[in-house]
């Protein structure tokens, strides 16, 4: 049984370190680097998984909206592992807090805005217009 009421809401800890953390990063240990010219079986699967599905997410984009993918892609992954966190007993997903949200989405809101008035001002003005 715990020692008190509240012993369920602290955060585990293995060694000193918090568990959150080693399990943040264990998915980087999944993607090793290549360190050879000639790859083995895992580092091959990786890569063309990677490349089909950056190849799927961008298809419909020029060659210079294909600069996004790297950025989205790490995106999506870091949000996945720590939803994935969720689904550990007696923990908290990350994502779900509202400081972590905004400092996710403001910034990729606010670089699409001013990329869009940097590049298409004129469209991008048209939307403060109303339909009428």
């Amino acid at each position: 049984m715990n020692e008190n009421l509240f012993a369920s809401f602290a955060a585990p800890s293995m060694m000193g370190l918090p568990i959150v953390v080693l399990i943040v990063m264990f998915p980087s240990v999944l993607f090793p680097t290549p360190s050879r010219l000639i790859n083995n079986r895992l580092i091959s699967i990786q890569q063309w998984l990677i490349q089909l599905t950056s190849k799927q997410m961008l298809a419909t984009h020029n060659q210079k909206g294909r600069t996004w993918a790297l950025m989205l892609m790490s995106l999506i992954l870091f949000i996945g592992s720590t939803n994935l966190l969720g689904l550990l007993p007696h923990s908290f997903t990350p994502t779900t807090q509202l400081s972590m949200n905004l400092g996710m989405a403001i910034p990729l809101w606010a670089g699409t805005v001013i990329t869009g008035f940097r590049y298409k001002t004129k469209v991008s003005l048209a939307h403060f217009l109303p339909q009428g």
